[in-house]
């Protein structure tokens, strides 16, 4: 008996069933990769937001609020807000020191900064920083005391050794507290 040329029908089925397994996997694939390429939210600026306000406080300069020498730095810390002087890049106009204060408000974390300027108002601007952001909270480390964590820090001859920030509401469910070692102590 000679064999007809051509495949037998378990042979196609077999074949079928494998092209099947193949374009499903293919389709879970597509399906997933369109998912992991989709926007998030925000797009990551929350996280540079976040990233930028660290760089600021880290930068805080020991500067008096006053000449005399034992006049206190402006530096204040409270709960939910934070005033102090930071070195602004030249970008947008706004080059040198500024006071800036971050604080909780009703739409999230607003900034608010003026340049320092000796014996003279200067404009005061302010943005959202981060919106959706129900409570903000601000803890200041002592480095040379044992009492650790303040949850306020009075002006004073120096700056904190380290401010943790803790962001709540929205999708700042889901971030760390950010924990800044501020570089310039003022000693």
């Amino acid at each position: 008996m000679t064999r007809r040329p051509g495949f037998t029908l378990l042979e196609m089925l077999v074949a079928m069933t494998l092209l099947a397994f193949i374009m499903v996997a293919g389709q879970q694939a597509i399906a997933l990769a369109a998912r992991a390429a989709a926007p998030r939210g925000d797009g990551g600026h929350s996280f540079l937001v976040r990233h930028q306000i660290a760089d600021w406080l880290e930068t805080s300069m020991p500067i008096r609020s006053s000449r005399r020498e034992r006049a206190p730095l402006v530096f204040a810390g409270e709960p939910a807000s934070v005033r102090f002087v930071t070195d602004l890049p030249e970008r947008f106009g706004m080059a040198g020191p500024h006071v800036m204060t971050l604080a909780q408000a009703p739409g999230g974390l607003l900034a608010t900064w003026q340049p320092l300027r000796p014996g003279g108002e200067a404009p005061v601007d302010q943005r959202l920083m981060l919106e959706g952001v129900t409570r903000v909270s601000f803890r200041y480390w002592d480095g040379s005391d044992d009492r650790g964590w303040h949850d306020s820090w009075a002006p004073g001859p120096r700056l904190p050794t380290m401010i943790q920030m803790n962001f709540e509401g929205g999708a700042a469910q889901a971030w760390p507290p950010i924990l800044v070692v501020l570089k310039n102590q003022g000693y």
